[in-house]
């Protein structure tokens, strides 16, 4: 029988990659915003998780990281080791090796940017993260929960906190009989989930949401081999990044 209701951040960055809060700090505001838990999910490394478990604070702390791959950002949660190649590991690799170390892998604000639903379809994750608080408009909330409905699996949130003010701002309930991370891990794979909480102030999404989209038109246009290429590149970036605003702006489906 589920007795617990958790409120767990699954989504939160520190100072180890390229968050602006310690981890120390990280878990002085979790605690401050009323969080059973979190996931320190900084990119490529489990730094943080590691500096935070010596704290010794009564939060529940879940190992997690987030890795960058060919077919999206992904949170992979209940592991403390990385993968071989961590930098450049696939989408399905990844999944295949974290699965078979028990880790359970979610897709990372998936509202923004394009599906890859070849690869998503053929190799499911365990959840889709619905809720990202950094997330510029709402609609993008409704995108990631059409993936979820799309693939069958469970929808969860997260801050995506860069700055410790917004830590907290979504979040996961997890429903499970005790807080041992390996019971939640298993509720979130069960579906016993919901996404609570709401986007983070306007000031930090539009922050955020400029910085991710220059990342994206750098790497964009940098893959190019040419300088023609690259031209063209831009171009497409700068036609992609219209649709979204235009079907953000009317409500149009995207996929």
């Amino acid at each position: 029988m589920l007795s617990l209701r958790l409120k767990i951040d699954l989504h939160v960055h520190s100072s180890c990659s390229d968050g602006l809060g310690a981890p120390e700090d990280v878990l002085e505001r979790a605690e401050a915003r009323g969080l059973d838990g979190l996931a320190i999910t900084d990119h490529n490394t489990l730094e943080g998780y590691f500096r935070a478990r010596e704290v010794g604070s009564g939060l529940i702390l879940v190992p997690g990281y987030e890795v960058v791959t060919d077919s999206g950002h992904i949170l992979v949660y209940g592991l403390e080791e990385l993968p071989p190649g961590v930098e450049s590991i696939g989408y399905v690799d990844l999944v295949g090796w974290a699965r078979g170390r028990g880790g359970l892998c979610v897709i990372a604000h998936p509202g923004i940017g394009s599906f890859h639903l070849r690869d998503w379809g053929s190799c499911v994750p365990d959840a889709v993260e619905v809720l990202n608080a950094s997330y510029p408009l709402e609609f993008f909330v409704g995108r990631g929960l059409r993936l979820s409905e799309r693939l069958g699996v469970p929808g969860v949130g997260g801050s995506d906190a860069h700055s410790i003010k917004v830590v907290g701002d979504a979040y996961t309930v997890v429903e499970c009989e005790d807080s041992r991370v390996e019971n939640i891990l298993d509720s979130i794979r069960k579906g016993s989930v919901e996404y609570e909480g709401g986007l983070s102030p306007v000031y930090s999404r539009l922050r955020r949401g400029l910085g991710y989209f220059k990342n994206l038109l750098i790497a964009s246009v940098h893959k190019q081999p040419n300088a023609r290429a690259r031209r063209k590149g831009l171009r497409g970036f700068r036609d992609s990044y219209r649709v979204r605003i235009r079907e953000a702006i009317t409500g149009t489906r995207l996929e």
